[in-house]
Parts: C-alpha cells; structure tokens; sequence
C-alpha cells in the first residue's frame, strides 16, 4: 500500500469558476513515517487528514452561520473521504468511532 494519500480533496462550494463550475481543492497527506497497527499512528494520521480538510476548505471558514455550516460540512466530507481513501480499518474504526475505538494489529 502506498504510504501517503494523493489528493486529500474538497468540494469548495463557496467558490466558482467564471463558468459557474464549483472549485475542488486538494492536498497530500504523508503517512509513511506512522504506524497504523498503533493507536498513536491512527491518531496522528487521522489529525493530519484532519488538518488537510480544514486547509482546503478554508475558503468556506467564516463566522457568518451560512458558511460555516458549509465549512463543517466539507471538513466532514474531506476527512471521511480522506479515512476511505487509506482504506485501513484501524483508522476506519477510529474515525467511525469519533476517536473511541481501539486499534487491532493486523497483518496489513
């Protein structure tokens, strides 16, 4: 399995082109250097994807309630697309979980 995410992407729905297409943002996530048989790589990988979403959504972080909720809404999106783009189930527990699942070892 490579060892980093290519791209971490979101949806900009504040954003449009001059041809009126919504704007998709993206970004890498490297996780070569985790361990994701270990509760602590899960965590730092899933914080670095977590990062990533809120970086390319940033155009959509505002404090006017509208926005905001469209800001929520595409983290939300680029982190759960994000955790499925790894595909490792141990991250997928997690995130499923919202941080409370425990990590298994496997043999991936």
């Amino acid at each position: 399995m490579n060892k980093f995410l290519l791209p971490l992407a979101a949806l900009a729905l504040s954003g449009t082109a001059a041809a009126g297409t919504p704007i998709t943002e993206s970004v890498v996530v490297r996780y070569g250097d985790l361990n994701l048989n270990t509760q602590p790589g899960v965590v730092s990988l899933h914080r670095r994807i977590r990062h990533a979403a809120e970086s390319v959504c940033h155009d959509l972080d505002s404090r006017i309630q509208g926005l905001r909720h469209a800001y929520q809404g595409c983290v939300k999106e680029a982190v759960t697309n994000g955790v499925s783009a790894v595909g490792n189930v141990n991250l997928t527990n997690f995130h499923a979980n919202r941080g409370r699942g425990s990590v298994v070892a496997s043999s991936d």
